[in-house]
């Protein structure tokens, strides 16, 4: 399957906590190695003040939170994520999740596609609100149920630690901003894949997991940035970009976004070494 589908979980969505799936990793992936690099970026600017930038995976719960991450956090000022510690309301997301007119979901997927999400989703999405579902929330809702996210996810877990250490927290963008981009990238054939791919996305996650927590970075690059996801996480970097600069100026600052937006040369190190930050990756 193109990957698309797998990488903006990764990269955007906090999905919903719930069981994982048992699955055979192979054997280098079957244990994390202790000395594992974190992925941890340290921006500084010429005098001194410092902002840590930290790569988390959606999937991946507290224990998943490198210890250098903890104790960078416990020493900033100030914590930012791509949607800080506020949950999406459940009515008004429903509510901008639907289409108003037009085909609906159920008349864009081939037939067996479309039997084989209302199948899913039974008991989840009542049938009718699912037909006309948008493309990215019935993808969130297939990916919930059959591949679920710990409770917290690591960025949760961090914004959690960050407000009960009396810091700042704040987020990057808006909930409805993140499920724009969104509806801008996730489309029906996205979806359709999604569909077919069901049974193996569980171990699919669990395999990603693994390979982050070998800390290698080319590794993960190759397993996120794949088709369609440039478009949905460059665009919102460069957003990002003044927010997190603005920490340089309050004597620095933590930020955790999906690992996808500090890769590649739009990822957010590269973005702000070429603003005149000193930018280095952190061994441990």
């Amino acid at each position: 399957m193109r990957s698309l589908a797998v990488a903006f979980v990764i990269a955007v969505v906090a999905a919903c906590g719930g069981g994982k799936p048992v699955c055979r990793l192979p054997p280098e992936l079957a244990t994390a190695p202790r000395d594992a690099p974190p992925f941890l970026w340290k921006a500084t600017r010429d005098d001194g003040a410092t902002v840590w930038l930290y790569g988390t995976i959606h999937n991946g719960g507290r224990a998943d939170v490198a210890e250098a991450a903890w104790r960078v956090l416990a020493a900033s000022p100030g914590f930012a994520s791509e949607l800080g510690d506020t949950e999406p309301d459940p009515d008004k997301m429903r509510a901008i999740a639907m289409v108003a007119g037009g085909k609906g979901i159920d008349q864009l997927l081939p037939a067996n596609d479309w039997y084989d999400l209302r199948d899913e989703l039974r008991g989840v999405v009542k049938e009718d609100v699912l037909r006309r579902a948008r493309p990215w929330y019935a993808m969130t809702q297939l990916m919930s149920k059959v591949a679920p996210s710990p409770s917290p996810t690591m960025d949760f877990a961090l914004a959690k630690a960050a407000r009960e250490k009396k810091k700042t927290v704040d987020a990057l963008e808006r909930w409805e901003e993140q499920l724009g981009a969104l509806d801008q990238t996730v489309k029906i054939a996205d979806l359709q894949q999604a569909i077919r791919a069901r049974g193996t996305m569980g171990c699919d996650l669990a395999s990603l997991l693994a390979t982050y927590r070998t800390g290698d970075l080319p590794a993960m690059e190759r397993r996120l940035i794949v088709e369609g996801t440039a478009q949905l996480l460059g665009p919102r970097n460069k957003l990002w970009l003044p927010r997190i600069a603005a920490y340089f100026d309050r004597g620095g600052g933590f930020v955790a976004v999906g690992l996808g937006h500090m890769i590649g040369e739009d990822g957010l190190p590269a973005l702000l070494a070429r603003t005149g930050y000193k930018v280095e990756r952190i061994d441990r």
